[in-house]
């Protein structure tokens, strides 16, 4: 009877205090992480003795040991004991090796892994105990992570603000002394190499394959990785959080964000976004892989597979970074016309947008056409895919015509064809060259200044103004000319809301480019006005192709371009409305008055 009482007080006190526990517990699970993370960065950011880095592992195993006692603390207040288990496998797996371990550790003074496994040194067991750490991280993020809709921030703040965060993150690795051959970089190379990666550019003060070393460069392409899928993730996190709460404001989030209706399972969107990323990257590296011609020699497997993971990954989050020092125009391989064409596709993938892909291949998608030959691919797609070949097409020709006695002089015809295509892909915020961009006609060079500030379409991995933007404007100017009242695409009427948009977005992209290129004449009145403007262009656009002049650029040169390339990846009218207040109230009009136009 004690005991049945016993029981139950306890039940009690577990039902009454387990909201307040739950909260102090992951409060102190988010403290141990940023030490575990601490640990981790000083471990891999300096150079260290033997004995100084087995201190380190020790310490960083037993910060692991901490995420036993968290364990058990949720459930001993959880409701149900099966049920808390079964949500958190990966958990309670991880967790019961550490134990199993820690008592292993106890008894015999030696690890558990390193006893069974002979093969297995003490880097080996390290590595495991890291691969651990990020699966606990991310299986309790979303209980450890702060509620984003807490923050006074809109959304297009919060959006700004992630991208900063992930760019100030990236400049703080990057100048630890192991990122680095040499072991020292400049705090403003460290922060334009870390905007450029994170803002999926590709301009470059010094050379990513000889200057930063294996760790700087996995620096390099986690920021590529994140900034590709940052502004898609963290929008539909952000609806995702704000539909779970009831509020109405998601779907204005993912309207605002994917330019897409579908808000009834957010979740869902942001899965797909992620699913679709990590397939067509790992079929890129293949792809990459199996189209290295016999001229280009690698040391082993090894180095063949890191070199396609660079360069796919780059490629499909149109970043334009490359391992070698003259881009893909490098010896050896600005004639590999296969691994180029494999580069091209994974550009073009990678700038029509995720949700383009999804309308496109989803499965449901599919079979609703299949089964009702009526419905078609959404406005948004045809009018994406319409314009994205007609920009390639006409870069193409153009090039083609421009350049095959100039910079394509000492191509074989079959060469300079796949060299035109390439730069007219490319140029829509790509950044990688196969051609000597010094050379280029100025024709050429004002035609790569158009196709730069188009860019890719939205929700993609490119910047630019997007080819919708370029569309709706031309369409809306000749509908104006014409005496049309409204803009149409396909037998759909544009709502006069995305006509104004586009103005919106094409008047505050001009101001900045306008802006940024005078303040870059005024730093650097050595350079002549087409390369500043070129320059200026390429990294508002995100693209990163250069006309040479970047490495030569002082500290206030490459700080403008610093912000050149982060208010080109978030958008200049995404920047307008983190900086300005909506409006409460729109419901009222002026009479009108007659205004002398043009």
């Amino acid at each position: 009877m004690n005991f049945m009482r016993f029981r139950e007080n306890v039940t009690i006190f577990i039902y009454d205090n387990r909201a307040i526990a739950s909260l102090v517990i992951n409060r102190l699970v988010l403290l141990f992480y940023l030490f575990g993370a601490a640990v981790l960065i000083y471990y891999h950011g300096y150079s260290h003795s033997l004995e100084k880095n087995i201190m380190l592992m020790w310490i960083f195993r037993r910060n692991l040991d901490f995420f036993i006692i968290s364990f058990i603390s949720k459930l001993f207040f959880s409701i149900s004991y099966k049920k808390t288990v079964r949500k958190k496998i990966n958990q309670f797996l991880i967790v019961s090796y550490l134990s199993l371990e820690l008592i292993y550790y106890w008894i015999s003074g030696s690890n558990l892994l390193l006893d069974l496994f002979s093969f297995l040194d003490i880097k080996d067991y390290f590595s495991l105990l890291q691969f651990f750490f990020i699966i606990l991280f991310f299986s309790t993020l979303k209980e450890t992570s702060v509620r984003l809709r807490a923050i006074p921030l809109n959304p297009a703040a919060l959006l700004a603000f992630s991208f900063l965060t992930l760019i100030i993150i990236g400049t703080i690795l990057l100048h630890l002394p192991e990122m680095t051959t040499t072991g020292t970089i400049s705090w403003i190379d460290a922060l334009f190499t870390s905007t450029s990666a994170a803002c999926v550019t590709g301009l470059t003060v010094v050379d990513t394959g000889t200057y930063f070393s294996f760790k700087g460069q996995v620096v390099i392409l986690c920021l590529i990785f994140a900034g590709g899928l940052n502004m898609l993730t963290i929008a539909t996190f952000i609806g995702s959080l704000y539909h779970k709460a009831g509020s109405l404001h998601a779907a204005g989030v993912i309207k605002g964000f994917l330019d897409t209706d579908q808000t009834a399972n957010l979740q869902a969107i942001l899965r797909n976004v992620v699913i679709y990323a990590c397939i067509i990257q790992f079929a890129g590296i293949w792809l990459v892989y199996f189209s290295w011609g016999q001229e280009v020699q690698f040391a082993n497997f090894t180095e063949k597979f890191y070199f396609s993971l660079f360069h796919a990954m780059s490629a499909f989050n149109n970043a334009g970074f490359s391992l070698y020092a003259d881009n893909l125009y490098h010896e050896g391989i600005r004639h590999q016309y296969f691994m180029h064409m494999a580069v091209a596709l994974l550009i073009v993938i990678g700038g029509l947008g995720f949700l383009v892909l999804q309308d496109m291949f989803a499965k449901k998608n599919r079979e609703d056409r299949k089964r009702h030959p009526w419905k078609k691919l959404l406005v948004n797609t045809r009018l994406v895919l319409y314009v994205t070949a007609a920009l390639i097409i006409t870069g193409t020709v153009l090039f083609f015509l421009l350049e095959h006695n100039n910079a394509l002089k000492d191509y074989p015809l079959h060469g300079k064809l796949v060299a035109s295509l390439f730069q007219s892909v490319t140029t829509r915020t790509a950044g990688f060259n196969t051609v000597d961009t010094s050379i280029l006609s100025s024709p050429s060079i004002f035609l790569f200044m158009l196709l730069m500030f188009i860019g890719a379409s939205p929700g993609s991995t490119g910047g630019g103004v997007k080819t919708t933007t370029f569309a709706v404007a031309l369409k809306a100017a000749w509908a104006n000319l014409r005496g049309k009242e409204h803009v149409e695409f396909f037998n759909r009427n544009i709502s006069w809301v995305y006509v104004n948009k586009t103005y919106a977005v094409l008047f505050s992209a001009v101001s900045l480019i306008v802006l940024f290129t005078f303040l870059l004449l005024i730093a650097e009145p050595d350079f002549n006005f087409k390369v500043i403007f070129f320059e200026l262009i390429s990294a508002f656009g995100t693209v990163g192709l250069s006309l040479g002049i970047t490495p030569e650029l002082g500290s206030t040169g490459k700080t403008i371009l610093v912000f050149a390339m982060f208010v080109g990846r978030i958008g200049s009218l995404t920047l307008g409305l983190a900086l300005t207040r909506r409006v409460i109230y729109t419901k009222y009009r002026y009479p009108n008055a007659r205004l002398m136009i043009g």
